[in-house]
């Protein structure tokens, strides 16, 4: 019978690692931030330092770490690919390091598919957090082996009902009259108000064969309006200005009006609050509707000062799903 691998048995072997977080997983904090600076990176190369600590193991070169910003059910991963790939072509004794085994996969078949350049090259896996090392051609594992399936099974599950559970509320907020995609941009970090330039001038920003000044120009001018570079391309002032004038084809001048007030509103909480604030967010949900989409039925009534004030005050209450699981660790890291 082959003896269970333990974490003595990997002295010597040089460790390649992998980290990996999808986008549901960064905080307001990480936002522009390279990968080995966001927190969920730091925070999984902690532990793996740790346990490698711990166990007098050496610690990865910099050029042996590998950072993803990912889905774990993405069976495309190049990072992934790249880093196996790396522990593959080294030389000499190496282990491929992971914090847990949902950081390598969320998904069975992909995720087993992944492991077989290890498990051939006589590469242990291990998954720090999980406490496994799985086995290799020459010194298999059946009990580890089956574990890993195990975790990787459940993580697979779980990636499933969290996709049902956001179905679910996403189907329910559109009952709601909830506008569940991203919202109208409005840029507040912009030094003026970038929608009222549009408004004011919208005959500007039509094509040059109907009187427009040209996508240059056009462009110009709103970098004027903006303060800096702005943040999209130069045929956003088209697509911006089309937008201006189906809406006020379709609202009567009073009607117009109401909406571009209330997205002023909207842009001065932005600014106040800043626009990756839960309370902000709140606001942006419940109001999405009708700042982006006015003229279909299902959004075309103004929210209530009642909702936007009850927004503010009771955010968790009123962000989408994905934000409501951000608000709650927030709000959990700040207890403790």
């Amino acid at each position: 019978m082959i003896p269970m691998i333990y974490p003595s048995d990997l002295k010597g072997m040089k460790p390649v690692v992998y980290l990996r977080i999808s986008s549901d997983e960064q905080g307001p904090q990480d936002k522009g931030k390279p990968l080995e600076k966001r927190q969920g990176m730091i925070n999984q190369l902690e532990k793996i330092k740790r346990y490698l600590k711990e166990n007098n193991l050496p610690m990865p070169k910099p050029e042996n770490i590998h950072y993803e910003l990912a889905s774990g059910g993405d069976p495309t991963r190049p990072i992934l690919k790249r880093a196996i790939q790396q522990v593959v072509d080294m030389k000499g004794k190496k282990m491929f390091v992971v914090a847990e085994l949902s950081r390598f996969a969320r998904t069975l078949r992909y995720g087993m598919k992944d492991t077989i350049p290890l498990f051939e090259n006589d590469i242990p896996l291990v998954a720090t957090d999980d406490s496994l090392i799985t086995g290799t051609k020459n010194n298999p594992q059946g009990d580890q082996d089956i574990l890993m399936g195990l975790k990787i099974s459940l993580a697979t599950g779980e990636r499933e009902r969290l996709r049902r559970r956001v179905k679910t509320s996403i189907d329910t907020k559109r009952q709601q009259g909830i506008f569940v995609s991203k919202g109208l941009e409005i840029y507040p970090e912009a030094d003026g108000d970038i929608y009222q330039y549009v408004i004011d001038n919208v005959q500007k920003f039509a094509p040059k064969d109907k009187g427009g000044i040209g996508w240059a120009a056009s462009y110009s001018l709103l970098e004027s309006v903006y303060g800096s570079k702005p943040p999209f391309s130069n045929q956003w002032s088209r697509k911006a200005a089309k937008r201006i004038l189906e809406l006020r084809g379709g609202m009567i001048p009073e009607q117009f009006e109401e909406w571009n007030m209330f997205r002023k509103r909207i842009l001065e909480m932005e600014r106040m609050f800043g626009k990756d604030d839960f309370r902000m967010k709140a606001v942006r949900y419940r109001s999405n509707g009708f700042l982006t989409d006015p003229l279909n039925p299902d959004y075309s009534e103004m929210p209530t000062e009642e909702m936007i004030q009850n927004a503010i005050d009771n955010p968790l209450e009123n962000l989408s799903f994905k934000d409501a699981r951000k608000y709650r660790k927030e709000v959990s890291k700040k207890r403790v």
